[in-house]
């Protein structure tokens, strides 16, 4: 009988063992398994984001031909030249559009940083525009004015001297005119930022260059003594167009006054607009 009892339970737990090492085999199958179809799933996930990363890249030359509304519309994180087309009855035209500083959405109209491009400029010239959207230039009063006539629009100005002192002056509204208007600085709201406000007493005044002088100064041509062209002169604290120098107390370098109040030449100047939501 004990010989019975023994044997029975030997079996039991054989049985069991055998139970319990198939259990433990159909889990670490079920365990491959799942390994195997997330790894699947994570490869097939990937093959198609690289797909698609493709396919967008493809499609990016052809995104830029089609005219945007804005630099709003372009990708985000993509700072590039891009076709915009502001109105209905506007042509489209090119322009360089930031997409990383201050959140994006900005249209550049000037932009100046090694002194290549030759800012003393004819009228002609500064109303159509000059330079190129990857160096130097200034990128028209026309497209500026068709570009802010349309919709309320910002200005940020960014500048750096010599020293690579950085700083930048944000105003919550900005319109120029038309040329009929001499592309007078119609708009120009609120200032915040760290460079100081330089442009707030160039507000209505009209645009000036060598060859048209549209200041109130009747004895001198402020944009011809100081080799620039920019809106209004007379007590002017600002004067983005001038030579690009490093010198002090020289009112023809380009500058913005606030920033040291000693008419310091700066090597850096960054223009843009951006339309407002």
């Amino acid at each position: 009988m004990y010989a019975i009892e023994e044997t029975l339970k030997q079996s039991v737990k054989t049985s069991e063992d055998n139970t319990r090492e198939k259990l433990e085999d159909l889990r670490n199958h079920v365990i491959s398994k799942m390994d195997s179809i997330v790894q699947q799933q994570v490869a097939e996930t990937k093959t198609i984001q690289e797909t698609t990363q493709v396919e967008l890249m493809k499609l990016m030359p052809l995104i830029k031909l089609v005219p945007l509304r804005s630099c709003r519309q372009a990708p985000k994180n993509e700072s590039d030249k891009y076709m915009i087309k502001p109105g209905i009855n506007t042509q489209p035209f090119e322009v360089l559009c930031e997409q990383t500083k201050f959140g994006g959405g900005w249209t550049v109209i000037q932009h100046r940083f090694d002194g290549s491009v030759d800012f003393r400029r004819k009228w002609t010239e500064y109303r159509n525009g000059f330079g190129k959207l990857d160096g130097e230039f200034w990128l028209g009063l026309e497209y500026v004015h068709q570009l802010t006539k349309n919709r309320p629009h910002e200005l940020l100005v960014e500048i750096k001297d010599f020293h690579g002192n950085y700083g930048y002056a944000k105003y919550d509204e900005f319109e120029i005119g038309s040329e009929t208007e001499s592309y007078a600085l119609k708009k120009l709201g609120t200032y915040t930022g760290t460079a100081g406000d330089s442009m707030l007493i160039n507000w209505d005044e009209k645009f000036s260059t060598f060859d048209r002088d549209n200041n109130y100064w009747r004895c001198s041509n402020c944009a011809e003594n100081q080799f620039g062209a920019w809106w209004g002169w007379h007590l002017s604290n600002s004067n983005l167009n001038g030579r690009y120098q490093n010198t002090t107390g020289d009112a023809s370098a380009m500058y913005w006054n606030h920033s040291k109040n000693d008419h310091g030449g700066l090597s850096y100047s960054r223009m843009m607009i951006r339309d407002i939501n």
